[in-house]
């Protein structure tokens, strides 16, 4: 399943709601943005321009618009803010060139001394980047004030780069009337902080105002290789590849040049709070420097608020086609192989691989990754390995020292004084694409999977114990070997399983659902999926009636309601995704087939996905899965370790499989100790109305034999006891059920559905008041 379907679905119906899908969050903004060079000149101008006072660090400024927000001098407030907005990126600019100048020149001298004896090189560079920086600050300082890179106090630095300002500010502009630059400034604000509730109310209430056109509203703090992106999309989309080509590789370089800096700003002070020794000192910095670096790309990777973890990728899967179709087939092989590094099982991608290599014009030395992309990669695993040890040896030690008894003024001292090395690693420490599923260590992910014996007994139907009227109990932990885990049957009787299997015929769009991947599992399989949005508005244009969405609405809801009882949860379980699928054998045909599919950046899709597909024979004597061997919360490594965190669906609590359909051949559920060993006392086999739940972690890895024959269809449902986390779909469908049945469907003739729906979903939602209304007293 895609993460980007999942997260994308909350982040709009987010938006939607408090937005009502009129902010079009335009980055094209030009009005924070800092040249990469500044001369003496140039920043003496935008000193004077800004009023800086030479003699006032940017801790003061600050304070002075605070107090000009607190005195009501609106005018002031705005000078003072925007000030300290621009001079913050002015001083954080400046910090970053002298970091970046100062590494390259020391890297380019000769040592003191030729031979490197015990790593003096390391420590003869730091020396000479020291010096060099001293002399580069100093520089700034004679044009800008002995105070301007006087370093910020900790807590106004975080409120700068939290974007505080703007939460300021925009009332400022509301009270002199300027009420599109108050939509902008607290725009600005939401795409950092997206839940804020009192802001959104704020930006609904401008939006409102006169004079305000949302499809200006703009992020003042956009990242810079946006822009270049979307003419790249658009130069794609209008098939001008030799333009969206320059374009994208424009964009890559900008984001990795963004990324870059981030990561030199990074490299600052650090209060450690004791007093350590020598390398246990540069070991400390180096931890929470190293913790800073990991962020950047979270940082680069929002969008309007939007989270996209792949945009990286993305350059290459749209480079790999742009340069197909300009006849570049090394270069396109080689940005396949640059895609492969980030997401290595991709199905697509590795066909499109052996494609391009198929090809007499291509040699085996031009499929080789981009040096950029290769050099990513590899620092991205060494980090994250890195991290690791870091918080497990030091955990370790911590949990040992524990245990010594101390004398109580070094048991105080070392409790109060927590150091970063022993810090448990944290949601700011984004983990992104662990070792696991780097094809650097792990490009045998599919292959070496043991076949999977034809023995092992199906879960019959053994004395049951009845839990209400229809539903019955069939297996409990003690049959199926682990704990928080079931089988029952009798959710659905094979009327109901007929109409869902007609619901998905009718509705299920091939590939995964939200990134066209037409077989993202096995490519002996098609894959077919339907979201609870997408059925929600074919209801609303009238293309299916309301009784199949109420049934899936209802039928789902029995299910979380059975896994909350049967667990005996103390705390309400939610749906936080709904998924009907279909996975098919394919028959034994060889086709090639291009896919298009183009979708709006700013809507928080993956914008496209285009890929060369093959799908082969599918044999007989199958070893591959319908579904690997994973866990829903956590990601699972080589060595059998499930790391919780991102990029994992850390929010799902429970999980559970409703069946529509047995009849077809293979695709047993199974869970597994391991990625190979399989427990075939502990196969689940589809039927009508069964399901099998169990807790999402990683005591509970399962996966899905392969389909040798037919079509097999089923309920997928993710639950949580994070509220936050809710299908936000659900309530957008509840809502536009009940319209429809107040006023009938929308009557508009030829509406169309397209494949990427939730754009045309939200603006409908957005415009419809009666749909508003439902919402707003959706409880």
């Amino acid at each position: 399943m895609s993460r980007d379907g999942e997260v994308a679905t909350t982040m709009r119906i987010v938006a939607l709601l408090f937005l009502f899908g009129t902010i079009a969050g335009s980055n094209d903004t030009l009005y924070n943005e800092i040249p990469t060079t500044e001369s003496a000149d140039d920043l003496e101008e935008k000193v004077n321009e800004h009023g800086f006072a030479k003699n006032k660090t940017l801790h003061e400024i600050f304070n002075d618009a605070v107090h000009a927000y607190l005195e009501e001098d609106w005018d002031r407030c705005i000078n003072d803010f925007n000030a300290v907005s621009h001079g913050y990126n002015v001083y954080k600019r400046r910090m970053i060139n002298c970091r970046q100048k100062c590494r390259a020149s020391a890297a380019g001298t000769a040592p003191i001394f030729p031979e490197n004896i015990e790593d003096l090189h390391f420590y003869e560079k730091k020396v000479k980047e020291t010096l060099c920086l001293l002399m580069c600050n100093q520089e700034y300082r004679e044009i800008a004030g002995s105070k301007a890179l006087k370093m910020l106090p900790r807590d106004t630095e975080h409120k700068l780069m939290d974007l505080v300002p703007y939460e300021y500010v925009h009332i400022c502009y509301y009270q002199k009337e300027r009420y599109q630059d108050a939509a902008n400034a607290i725009f600005t604000y939401l795409v950092r902080h997206p839940e804020h509730e009192a802001s959104t109310a704020t930006l609904k209430n401008y939006l409102t105002l006169p004079g305000v056109e949302p499809e200006n509203v703009v992020n003042l703090e956009g990242a810079p290789y946006v822009s270049m992106y979307l003419r790249a999309v658009s130069a794609y989309e209008n098939e001008n590849y030799a333009e969206a080509a320059s374009l994208f590789e424009a964009s890559l370089r900008s984001y990795l040049d963004s990324e870059e800096e981030c990561r030199f700003y990074c490299e600052g002070p650090f209060d450690q709070g004791w007093l350590p020794e020598f390398t246990s000192s540069i070991a400390n910095h180096f931890a929470h420097c190293l913790k800073c670096k990991r962020s950047c790309s979270t940082l680069l990777n929002n969008v309007n608020g939007n989270y996209q973890k792949d945009i990286l990728w993305t350059h290459y899967d749209y480079l790999q086609f742009s340069y197909y179709k300009l006849g570049n087939l090394k270069a396109a092989c080689a940005n396949v192989e640059s895609f492969l590094l980030f997401n290595p099982i991709d199905e697509s991608m590795l066909q499109n691989k052996k494609y391009y290599r198929a090809q007499p014009k291509v040699k085996e030395e031009d499929c080789v990754p981009r040096q950029e992309a290769l050099s990513y990669a590899k620092r991205q695993e060494y980090e994250f390995n890195l991290l690791r040890y870091i918080s497990n040896e030091f955990s370790a030690i911590d949990a040992k020292l524990a245990k010594m008894k101390k004398k109580k003024s070094e048991t105080k001292s070392g409790k109060s004084k927590e150091k970063e090395l022993g810090k448990k690693l944290s949601s700011e420490a984004t983990l992104y694409t662990p070792p696991g599923h780097s094809s650097l260590s792990h490009t045998q992910l599919v292959k070496n999977l043991s076949m999977i014996r034809d023995e092992g007994h199906e879960i019959r139907d053994v004395p049951r114990r009845k839990v209400n009227v229809d539903i019955y109990l069939v297996a409990e932990e003690k049959e199926l070997g682990e704990k928080n885990r079931y089988v029952a049957d009798g959710f659905l009787n094979s009327t109901e399983c007929g109409l869902l299997m007609e619901l998905a015929s009718m509705t299920a769009v091939e590939g995964d659902g939200y990134s066209e991947f037409k077989s993202p599992h096995s490519k002996y399989e098609r894959f077919e999926g339907i979201t609870i949005g997408r059925i929600a508005l074919m209801v609303y244009v009238g293309q299916i009636e309301t009784e199949r969405l109420q049934q899936l609405l209802e039928k789902t809801e029995e299910a979380r309601s059975h896994v909350e009882r049967y667990f005996g949860l103390d705390r309400p379980l939610y749906i936080t995704y709904t998924h009907l699928v279909c996975r098919t054998a394919l028959p034994g045909n060889f086709h090639l087939m291009h896919q298009r599919a183009s979708g709006s950046f700013r809507s928080c899709n993956r914008v496209a996905s285009i890929y060369l597909v093959r799908h082969v024979d599918s044999p007989t004597d199958r070893n591959d899965l319908s579904h690997l061997v994973h866990a829903d919360n956590c990601i699972l490594m080589d060595k059998g370790t499930c790391i919780r965190e991102s990029p994992a669906y850390v929010w799902r609590d429970y999980s559970a499989i409703l069946y529509l359909n047995n009849d077809f051949q293979g695709g047993e559920f199974f869970f597994a100790k391991d990625r190979t060993k399989r427990e075939l006392d502990n196969l689940v086999f589809p039927r009508c109305g069964r399901m099998v739940a169990f807790s999402a972690g990683e005591e509970n890895l399962h996966g899905v034999r392969s389909v040798l024959r037919g079509k097999r269809c089923a309920l997928a449902l993710w639950f949580t006891q994070n509220e936050t986390h809710m299908e936000y779909e659900r309530i957008l469908a509840q809502a536009i059920l009940k319209r429809v049945r107040s006023v009938g469907p929308l009557r508009e003739k030829g509406v169309q559905v397209p494949l990427r729906y939730e754009d045309v979903l939200f603006q409908y939602a957005s415009n419809d008041e009666l749909i508003r209304h439902f919402l707003g007293n959706a409880s």
